[in-house]
């Protein structure tokens, strides 16, 4: 079970709907199990989302590159962006003088962390590259 497959997606709102279609079909008959997939779908469901609500800083159309890498040891998301730098790898989910209370507004990184087993960020040629990597076991 080897997947590879990029999508190309704007900074619609619709598009996150497209892109779970997407993972959906690439993964239809890997064996992946139904827990590793819904990780997938989560992650990747708020990452766009995070990225469509506080990505951008102007009306304009940009592209977000999708990539889904899957064998036998591991699933990865690497999504792309050309929007405000924003490494999540960087940011506490808890505020100033919160010891373990999470900020409403970082609940999706607290989801991304529980969910995924790697999280890597890269800021190169101006893109936010996010590369997200759940283990697996079929």
């Amino acid at each position: 079970m080897d997947v590879a497959d990029t999508l190309l997606m704007d900074n619609e709102p619709f598009e996150v709907t497209r892109a779970a279609a997407w993972l959906d079909d690439l993964l239809d008959g890997t064996g992946l199990s139904p827990r590793v997939i819904a990780a997938l779908h989560v992650a990747l469901d708020e990452v766009l989302n995070n990225i469509l609500v506080h990505g951008y800083a102007d009306l304009e159309t940009h592209r977000i590159e999708v990539k889904l890498t899957a064998d036998a040891s591991a699933a990865t998301l690497e999504i792309v962006d050309d929007g405000i730098p924003f490494d999540p790898t960087q940011h506490e989910t808890a505020g100033a003088g919160e010891s373990d209370a999470v900020r409403p507004d970082r609940l999706g990184l607290v989801f991304i962390r529980r969910l995924m087993d790697d999280m890597a960020y890269a800021r190169l040629n101006d893109r936010n590259h996010l590369t997200l990597r759940k283990f697996v076991s079929l």
